[in-house]
């Protein structure tokens, strides 16, 4: 994570074995994809200030 953040290494995606979640950290941000909208809608919730707050939600 450390190397992503210094940009060492880039495009790197962190899944399950399933590849049914995936993480997309880059430089200012990351990328959550979730299998289920409740699951969503529980890591959104949980991790609210991680959230942009541009109104559009980028």
């Amino acid at each position: 994570m450390r190397a992503v953040a210094d940009e060492a290494v880039v495009e790197v995606f962190i899944t399950d074995t399933e590849l049914r979640r995936i993480h997309h950290p880059y430089d200012g941000g990351a990328d959550v994809v979730l299998t289920m909208p409740d699951e969503r809608d529980e890591v959104r919730d949980r991790h609210a200030d991680w959230l942009s707050t541009h109104p559009a939600g980028l």
